[in-house]
């Protein structure tokens, strides 16, 4: 009996703790609350009474020498001067920015926490090994609506940024990585937006060996033959207004772009053309943060040892087309019938319009008849040069003589007219 009502009395005190702690998490009108789930029961809660009960002293002090599970890996807890915590995580996994299902894995995250009076969080983060770790400060304001995180990382060198990633990078080894680097980043929750701006200076990559395509020869089959006139004038122009605006601007990197696509729901890639070459002869297209970063030492160095212009000729002449093609000759050749030196302007637009997804556009233009009349547009408006508006067909106008090119032609031609 006597243990019975041991037993119902910690049952109860469990049951009233429980309560307590769900009343004073209990979210307000207008705050920032998010569903908590245990079996067939749910309930409301705050994320900031959340937040600050996770950050409290005492919930601190009582996890003091202590590791956690969480979502990024095991967290130990240490105290780190007065008032001040350490939360260190070896390995983490940094999951849901970029790619989806993409996970950045880190040997070694460390985070110091303090709270200030005004119940704001500040630390320090040191990312990586001791020696060679990436560093810098973050800031944390919590309101009712919102956390707003901002973080700076100081000056490091690249090498030491690319160092993090060495179990991924099998070219790291050899590759030679000069230049200094440093970052701003601010996170806003419950929105899930993330900006990410980096900031370069001086980087440079070399003994990767890239230096061997400037006298390959791309082959990709009798069709890939490269004829005396080159490319022509409007197609490697619509290339670049359709994938890589900044193409003779930029080092083979847009950092712009980067800081666009790292976010939590990515709307585009951030390669640029010398990325996607790399990916073309080197990295392949396995999906992740290893390959962008494999494709960015790639990049770097083939802009400096080939030179914007062989850069443009690998591209066009590699790049697949859809369906099995390969090469800006095989798609002319094989879509138009025509050269692709001898293309019109509104011929190369809806050819670049394509390089986003390939096999689907063809796919929906061979069910329906119809090209993407809104995205040629766009790549028209963009071209440098812009190219008159085409004329609209006239309407006894003789066919073309090929009949196999017609449907593509005709329904160009008519989308742009209308």
């Amino acid at each position: 009996m006597w243990i019975a009502g041991v037993l119902v009395a910690l049952l109860l005190a469990l049951l009233v703790g429980a309560w307590a702690m769900l009343r004073l998490l209990r979210p307000v009108d207008g705050e920032w609350a998010q569903t908590l789930h245990i079996g067939p029961w749910q309930r409301a809660i705050s994320m900031p009474a959340v937040i600050r009960l996770a950050t409290h002293p005492v919930t601190l002090r009582v996890l003091e020498g202590r590791t956690v599970r969480t979502p990024f890996g095991r967290v130990a807890i240490a105290p780190d001067g007065p008032d001040a915590w350490r939360a260190t995580c070896a390995p983490c996994a940094l999951r849901g920015i970029g790619l989806p299902g993409d996970a950045v894995r880190l040997t070694r995250l460390v985070v110091t926490l303090a709270r200030d009076a005004d119940m704001n969080l500040q630390g320090d983060f040191a990312l990586g090994e001791a020696d060679h770790a990436v560093r810098g400060r973050w800031r944390a304001v919590l309101t009712p609506q919102q956390l707003e995180l901002s973080a700076q990382g100081d000056v490091t060198p690249i090498a030491d940024a690319f160092a993090l990633f060495a179990s991924t990078i099998p070219e790291l080894p050899r590759a030679q990585v000069d230049g200094l680097m440093r970052f701003d980043l601010r996170l806003r929750l419950p929105e899930r937006t993330l900006e990410f701006h980096p900031r370069l200076d001086g980087f440079r990559v070399a003994g990767l060996g890239t230096e061997a395509l400037l006298n390959a020869a791309p082959n990709c089959g009798a069709d890939g033959a490269v004829p005396a006139g080159g490319f022509g004038t409007w197609l490697p122009r619509a290339v670049i207004a359709a994938e890589d605006q900044r193409f003779h601007e930029h080092p083979g990197y847009d950092l712009d772009e980067i800081g666009n696509a790292l976010s939590f729901e990515p709307q585009r890639g951030a390669s640029t053309l010398s990325q996607q070459l790399a990916r073309l002869v080197y990295t392949g297209g396995a999906r992740g943060h290893a390959r962008k970063l494999r494709e960015l030492l790639y990049a770097v160095e083939l802009d400096r040892t080939l030179g914007k212009a062989r850069v443009m000729h690998l591209y066009l002449s590699l790049v697949p087309w859809g369906q099995g093609r390969c090469g800006a000759h095989a798609a002319a050749a094989q879509l138009l019938h025509k050269r692709v030196d001898r293309l019109t302007p509104a011929e190369a637009a809806w050819l670049a319009s394509l390089l986003h997804n390939p096999d689907l556009e063809l796919a929906r233009f061979d069910a329906h008849g119809e090209v993407n009349a809104a995205r040629v547009r766009w790549v028209l408006s963009q071209m440098r040069p812009v190219p008159r508006t085409p004329k609209p067909p006239a309407r006894h106008a003789e066919p073309p003589s090929d009949a196999t090119a017609a449907p593509i032609q005709q329904a160009l031609a008519l989308a742009l007219a209308r």
